[in-house]
């Protein structure tokens, strides 16, 4: 009996081939020899360990995330006759001898993150003809637990935890394999290709029903939620299944190509039901059923032999899976708050360089201006109207006769380019163009790339992979665009569309390989070609897709071709919240849709209602941009009313420019986020952690979007902390409560954190319209509070070597007093002195955009200020 015991327990380690057989202690790692392969511990800093398993075959060579190599920190080995212990200073990775497990733990010893036994594989096989594996890990995950990130997905999962996600990249979804949890770690899933989150691996068998009997009149499906019908270009699909237990099951729907429709009914009742002109090709729900026999219906385009359906059971495991790996490789932070870890994180993968101040202004965008003059009178009619505004986005097909995608203006319509971009600046608005990889092998301007064998072969998209590639994409941009004026680049399609590396060979080899990674070339190609070129002029990339380490390159990220509905709107701000835990901080949406409900739109009050407040949230975005599908986004076009409240929300945006690009400048020096998760300041707070449509906006101000229609008042949970005050009014609430608060149509609930120190700058209708000489420092007392002003020149990169000042500002709660501390650095033509209209927040004083009574006004020329209060 004992040694059946014996024998099974030694079942997992050598089944998988990890049987412990030596160790060796390197400079820089721990190499610990298995019966198959070698598992390397590498300590990357004191807070972040980095694990690859090896096989007969090397793994990666190339290495596109962890472009910052650091000094070795100073680590420690020691043993016992179960473990081995390596130790930096802030964690301990244990390697379990019999287990073949590694557990993380802190300095105290306590384990904050455990790999399930057994669950470590390298399974053979090819990838595209080369010999490759299946990775696959598992890690321990409490009930307890948040997990964020992996992206932006379009499925409206919050919390992670048993969601099955298929991490591919295609329009409305971006695959980042980083994962925060809210135990206090962060996992790299270090692989470039196609990754499966939680991989559902039960197959439910479907049958395509036959729809074509129906003649004229669409086929309909009876659920408990309704009729739906059936058009004779969807085909329908069924199929049974059986449960052995009630529970908690997760099915993921894959169609294989991107769909306008999810549509899954179990046992009659609709449990996903999407709609939109583009739908990712996977989507996951976690659904509790019965035990015993349920019946499926799955709704797809008819021309889609084989949609896909597979569930998994949920439970206290969370596993990473890459089917075209090369070895198995992960890397994992730890810090005591989300910034830190994203921090550790950033200083591997790439630091965030500073966007120009114009860029956090208002970006004016269409589908589309049609030529130079409609883009200059539309800001004509922004300065006209007052209603401020940065940048103003020509969208595509200004190429016209010259090819598709080819970025050079057709003059037909786009007369000397440099003449109405400078009218453009003139009128100080910034200019981005949109510029795409797969223009047209035919043009003139694509010979160069033809000549040199640029171009993936039998595809349209360029080989980005190839640095010959770069230089000659970036050589035409400039030519084209860059030399005229363009000011910054909207990267359309960079994902390449549609999966489009799959099956296909690079300059780097088989695609499936590195799969996820061509947007992360694209912005590399544009950052280094335009820094080379004007390093007086930050690179500015708006781009529809990313990957690890692409906050590097100075991108901004948007959420692709949604919809304009209220359940596309409240899945975006999920999928923003979750994105910006992967380290990128820049992101914005279509506010209002890409997708829009045709002409009506300008005069239908219920889409109004819905524009409104998608504008109001849009305002505390990182990025403030609005966009839509064949349609005149401009505020007017909606009429006086919507006009009027979005002047509102465009005057906010501008008045605290002040504090969100001090707020951007966390982001660049300290690592910091703009959009943050609760979970990022309140992870204290379970409560506060669950809340998955409210976020903090820099990290004093709480907001709370719409995001139901016709409500004048809604729910907002304030986190335990020393109080909250209303943006609006000065009200002041008692944190850890949940508050009904008016939301009327002109605002968005908005509440600052007790110690806040928001410095509020003038109205103006473009950044840097007026000096900041008299700036409104509000003051929400009630906790000690602190807040760095920090001031550049706005654009170019000397900012990098010093250039710039920061004023430090700190309120003490129990003295009562705010010391203005001594200006630090300096740059061209920096305001040596100011005025500083100090207001002490309450009810009735310092709320919304209207100038506070100032408690005391103060000149300051850099020297150290004490205010009593």
């Amino acid at each position: 009996m004992k040694l059946a015991l014996i024998l099974i327990a030694l079942i997992p380690t050598a089944i998988f081939g990890q049987t412990y057989k030596k160790h060796t202690l390197q400079k820089d790692r721990v190499s610990i020899q298995l019966s198959e392969g070698t598992l390397n511990i590498i300590p990357l800093t004191d807070k972040a360990v980095r694990v690859q398993w090896e096989k007969s075959t090397p793994g990666e060579a190339r290495e596109f995330v962890l472009i910052n190599k650091q000094p070795v920190p100073p680590f420690k080995l020691t043993e016992t006759a179960s473990k081995l212990n390596i130790s930096t200073a802030a964690i301990t990775v244990s390697f379990d001898k019999k287990k073949g497990t590694l557990d993380y733990a802190d300095h105290a010893g306590k384990v904050f993150l455990s790999e399930t036994a057994g669950s470590r594989k390298l399974t053979p096989g090819t990838t595209m003809g080369e010999q490759s594996y299946v990775a696959e890990q598992g890690f321990k995950s409490p009930a307890d637990e948040y997990l964020f990130g992996l992206g932006q997905f379009q499925d409206g999962q919050y919390n992670l935890r048993n969601v099955t996600r298929k991490l591919i990249q295609v329009n409305t979804q971006i695959a980042i394999p980083f994962l925060y949890s809210s135990k206090g770690y962060g996992i790299l899933w270090h692989q470039y290709g196609l990754t499966e989150f939680n991989p559902a691996d039960n197959n439910i068998p479907l049958a395509k029903k036959d729809t074509n009997a129906v003649a004229v009149r669409d086929a309909e499906v009876t659920t408990t939620a309704g009729t739906q019908r059936v058009s004779q270009q969807q085909a329908l699909h069924v199929g049974k299944f059986k449960l052995d237990k009630e529970g908690d099951y997760t099915f993921m729907l894959d169609l294989g190509d991107m769909d306008s429709r999810h549509l899954l009914i179990i046992d009659g009742i609709a449990r996903i039901d999407e709609s939109n002109q583009w739908l990712p090709p996977a989507v996951s729900k976690i659904i509790h059923l019965t035990a015993g026999e349920h019946t499926v219906q799955v709704l797809c385009k008819a021309s889609n032999k084989n949609p896909k359906l597979t569930w998994r059971a949920t439970g206290d495991e969370t596993v990473f899976r890459s089917p075209d790996a090369k070895s198995l490789d992960y890397v994992v932070f730890y810090g005591k708050n989300t910034d830190e870890v994203i921090a550790d994180y950033r200083n591997l993968s790439g630091n965030v360089p500073m966007l120009p101040l114009w860029a956090y202004g208002f970006w004016q965008c269409r589908e589309r201006y049609t030529s130079g003059k409609t883009l200059v009178d539309a800001i004509k009619e922004f300065r006209k109207r007052d209603l401020p505004v940065d940048v103003i986005v020509q969208d595509w097909q200004y190429w016209g006769k010259n090819g598709w995608g080819v970025p050079k203006f057709d003059e037909t319509n786009y007369p000397n380019p440099q003449g109405f971009i400078k009218e453009l600046h003139d009128l100080h608005a910034h200019f981005s163009i949109s510029v795409w990889e797969n223009l047209d092998k035919k043009s003139d301007v694509a010979k160069p790339y033809i000549a040199n064998n640029l171009y993936i072969e039998n595809s349209p998209w360029i080989d980005i992979y190839n640095p010959e590639t770069q230089k000659t994409h970036w050589a035409a941009i400039n030519n084209g665009l860059f030399s005229k004026g363009a000011d910054s680049w909207w990267m359309d399609a960079t994902e390449p569309e549609n999966d489009g590396l799959a099956g296909k060979k690079t300059y780097f080899g088989p695609g499936d390989f590195y799969r996820l990674t061509y947007p992360l070339f694209v912005s590399k190609a544009i950052y280094d070609g335009q820094r080379a070129t004007d390093p007086n002029k930050r690179v500015t990339i708006l781009t529809r897709s990313a990957f690890a380490g692409q906050q590097r390159y100075g991108t901004i990220n948007w959420s692709g071709d949604i919809g304009g509905t209220w359940d596309s709107f409240k899945r975006q701000i999920v999928a923003g919240l979750n994105y910006n835990l992967t380290g990128m901080p820049y992101w914005t949406t279509d506010i209002g849709g890409f997708f829009r409900p045709g002409r009506g739109q300008y005069t239908d009050a219920k889409y109004q209602d819905l524009l409104t407040r998608w504008f109001q949230w849009g305002t505390f975005n990182p990025i403030f941009r609005i966009h839509g599908y064949q349609t005149e986004t401009e505020p007017w076009k909606y009429g006086e009313t919507v006009e009027n409240n979005m002047r509102t929300m465009l005057d906010v945006r501008y008045r605290l420019m002040p504090y969100i690009y001090s707020t951007a400048w966390q982001v660049s020096k300290n690592g910091s986020t703009i959009m943050r998760p609760l979970v990022m300041d309140f992870n204290g707070d379970s409560k506060a952690v669950s809340q998955a449509y409210q976020y903090m906006f820099g990290k004093d101000m709480l907001i709370a979007p719409i995001t139901q229609a016709g409500t004048s008042t809604w729910d907002v949970y304030l986190p335990k902390a020393a109080g909250w005050y209303d943006y609006w009014t000065g009200k002041h609430f008692t944190g850890g409560q949940t508050i009904n608060t008016a939301a009327p149509q002109d605002k968005i609930p908005v509440f600052v954190k007790a110690g806040a120190i928001i410095p509020m700058g003038k109205i103006m209708q473009y950044t840097g319209e007026k000096p900041q000489d008299v700036l409104e420092i509000r003051i929400y007392k009630g906790a000690n509070g602190s807040f760095s002003l920090y001031e550049d020149e706005g654009d170019g990169y000397n900012y990098e070597k010093g250039s710039h000042t920061l004023i430090p500002f700190k309120w003490n709660e129990k003295a009562k007093t705010l010391t203005i501390g001594a200006r630090v650095g300096t740059y061209p033509n920096y305001l040596k002195s100011r005025t500083f209209n100090i207001v002490m927040v309450n009810e009735g004083n310092g709320g919304g955009l209207e100038e506070g009574k100032p408690f005391k006004s103060v000149t300051y020329t850099g020297k150290v200020l004490v205010i009593k209060g």
